[in-house]
């Protein structure tokens, strides 16, 4: 009985419980809405409410890995709307589109491997860089547009943004290409991996061999590569460019990030799941404010409330894992 007990006991400890609350706060959620919102379950409105995120799920997946290695990347809220803006000069200047749009993923990669560059070679934390960075892309971006927003595209552009493949948005399939890719190479490609053991200890992959630079360098510039994929979406999507795009995206990304359960204050923990899970939640929440008429100043508070709860949340659980390890061995 007593070790039916222990075993009992034992499964509770090693359920993911940051995964079963997110799922139960999502399920809660979707339901209240249903009953409470009368278009909620609409096709107008779901395909609203996953297109505004859509961005910020896609720069989630990068954000995960910067941040299972105990960094941050703030500067995606400057290379998205550089990049858009970059990309609409360059089919503007006669660039064919597809090649416009592969220099214009490569171009958030170039920053991204800047960011990493620059945090390698002064030993700073890389959240002072990428803000820096991304202090000096708004900067940019409202220098080179002069305020004003980028249109007048070529009629062959026009194909693409009206391109729905099945009734869906060209972000959706992306995102969903891109969630698939890393869920599986996060789980079994050994190099993904390293991400992980860099994150629980840099110094100790270090002495082990491992060449941790090339890990750092690898998710700063995925972190840049989605950056710039969001930013050229964001011009397909609303057919324009402008410096006002990706305001305060960051905030959103991170917080997605963090209540999927990724580790804020300790690296290696967190995986794409999570992030997904926490991405559908912040989708459900932003909706459920508009849906019930709330305004919009709110999310903010909500945001930032938010990123409170999922550390304190990672925290506690992760005292408690620790707590029966050391129960466990004694």
């Amino acid at each position: 009985m007593k070790t039916r007990n222990n075993t009992l006991r034992d499964t509770l400890y090693q359920a993911n419980w940051h995964y079963i609350t997110l799922s139960a706060m999502i399920i809660i959620t979707f339901f209240t809405m249903c009953f409470t919102t009368k278009n909620f379950l609409s096709l107008a409105n779901l395909n609203v409410m996953i297109n505004n995120f859509i961005m910020e799920a896609i720069m989630a997946l990068g954000m995960t890995l910067v941040i299972i290695t105990g960094g941050s990347d703030i500067s995606i809220s400057g290379i998205l709307p550089f990049v858009s803006i970059m990309f609409a000069y360059m089919m503007l200047w006669g660039v064919p589109i597809p090649i416009a749009i592969i220099l214009g993923i490569v171009l958030g990669g170039v920053i991204g491997l800047i960011n990493n560059w620059l945090r390698r070679v002064l030993h700073i934390h890389p959240m002072i860089v990428t803000m820096a960075m991304q202090l000096t892309l708004r900067g940019l971006n409202l220098a080179i547009t002069g305020g004003s927003v980028i249109s007048g595209f070529p009629e062959t552009f026009q194909k693409l943004v009206n391109f729905h493949p099945l009734g869906i948005s060209l972000p959706i399939w992306i995102y969903t290409f891109l969630a698939i890719f890393f869920l599986v190479f996060t789980k079994k490609n050994k190099f993904f991996l390293k991400v992980y053991f860099v994150g629980g200890n840099e110094e100790a992959s270090r002495l082990s061999g491992m060449k941790t630079e090339w890990v750092l360098r690898f998710v700063y510039v995925v972190s840049g590569l989605l950056a710039g994929l969001a930013g050229v979406l964001s011009t397909i999507v609303y057919n324009s460019a402008s410096y006002s795009y990706g305001q305060g995206v960051e905030l959103k990304v991170i917080t997605a990030v963090a209540i999927g359960g990724t580790s804020m204050t300790h690296g290696g923990e967190g995986s794409i799941v999570g992030t997904m899970l926490g991405t559908l939640f912040m989708a459900l929440i932003y909706n459920a404010f508009v849906q019930s008429g709330i305004s919009t100043y709110y999310q903010d508070v909500f945001t930032g409330a938010m990123l409170i709860v999922a550390v304190l949340i990672s925290e506690a659980l992760r005292a408690v894992k620790k707590r029966h390890t050391l129960q466990a061995k004694a």
